[in-house]
């Protein structure tokens, strides 16, 4: 790894990919292939949302009876988080882009380490980033900086006030960046809504991905 290289630490949903659908979308099939009434889809996406892991799994099958393990559920949710997860256009030519002009990537994501591997693996994206830090491996979410400190460390690096994080939430990204150190660009529709007045400002402003990495191919060292 080139330790000279600019380095960029980015953001996974709503900067590289988006959902199909809201994070509850997948308890009504769920429910319907497993014959758990449809009125309790709530009360079983408030399980999983409580504890996102098989063991979360493991609590709904036994609440309702269910022949499947808490793993193999885990396992068939994962695949299907995986399938309806989108790459944001233009993203794949983005990241080569910057790949092509020697800057270092590293993905930065706080959620579950088996469904956000397998959202980059689905969608290509693992072969265009140098490494991929989750927060439950990582054992720290956005905004604590040991998490970006344990990404840059992934790539041989020390982190620096010329390095860079984008991403969507200003509560995890740029109060990330902001207390790491970093500079920041802010993925928001344009013009950008105000900021609480908690949150730092960024650096700079982006509508999306491809026009952020337009920015840090300008941007002075």
């Amino acid at each position: 790894m080139n330790r000279s290289s600019p380095l960029l630490l980015i953001d996974l949903d709503h900067t590289l990919v988006e959902r199909v659908g809201g994070p509850d979308a997948w308890t009504p099939a769920f429910c319907a292939e497993h014959g758990i009434p449809a009125a309790d889809a709530p009360a079983v996406f408030e399980i999983l949302r409580a504890d996102r892991s098989p063991a979360g799994f493991t609590r709904i099958a036994d609440r309702y009876g269910l022949r499947h393990s808490g793993a193999a559920l885990w396992d068939a949710h994962v695949a299907q988080e995986a399938a309806r997860t989108l790459l944001i256009p233009g993203v794949p030519a983005a990241l080569a882009a910057l790949r092509e002009a020697g800057w270092t990537i590293g993905v930065v994501t706080n959620g579950s380490t088996d469904i956000q591997r397998a959202k980059l693996a689905r969608t290509g994206l693992l072969p265009a980033v140098d490494t991929v830090c989750v927060s439950e491996e990582a054992g720290a979410r956005k905004p604590a900086p040991e998490i970006f400190h344990l990404a840059a460390e992934r790539l041989g690096r020390t982190l620096t006030p010329a390095d860079w994080m984008v991403g969507n939430n200003p509560a995890t990204d740029l109060q990330g960046a902001h207390a790491t150190g970093l500079r920041s660009i802010w993925i928001t529709p344009t013009p950008a809504p105000p900021l609480p007045p908690q949150h730092p400002a960024p650096t700079y402003t982006a509508p999306d991905t491809p026009a952020a990495a337009t920015l840090l191919l300008s941007a002075p060292a």
